[in-house]
């Protein structure tokens, strides 16, 4: 006469690896969730960077531009800025790099930059 149903031994296995499954899966979807905020992450600082160094872009020469800060005027008090200016071999243009940083996290965009020769004005006397 057979018997029908599992031993305690085979139960008792069996929740085990289903346990071991479980765990697996939700140490799956924890590193999901941080790779996703790692990443939406390094798209804020991108983004900031590269509004930032559309600033410098805008306003002209890059060394009369302040070479740090925040975005606070942005709404994130927790992400800083420092921009690196370095002239190049040609005339007219710099190099400028813009980095955002968030604790431990940055991202940095490199450009150049064309910087408009300074004017002079003259003035000529007319006369009568």
């Amino acid at each position: 006469m057979a018997k029908a149903g599992f031993t305690l031994v085979e139960v008792v296995i069996t929740t085990m690896l289903v346990a071991i499954a479980v765990v697996g899966v939700f140490g799956g979807i924890r590193a999901l969730t941080a790779a996703d905020i790692k990443a939406n992450s390094a798209d804020l600082l991108q983004r900031l960077a590269s509004e930032k160094l559309e600033d410098v872009r805008v306003n002209g020469d890059p060394s009369t531009y302040a070479t740090s800060g925040d975005f606070t005027d942005r709404g994130y008090t927790d992400i800083s800025w420092n921009m690196d200016v370095q002239t190049s071999s040609t005339a007219y243009v710099d190099q400028v790099t813009v980095t955002a940083t968030r604790a431990r996290d940055s991202q940095a965009i490199t450009e150049f930059v064309y910087v408009p020769p300074a004017t002079t004005t003259s003035t000529t006397a007319q006369t009568q």
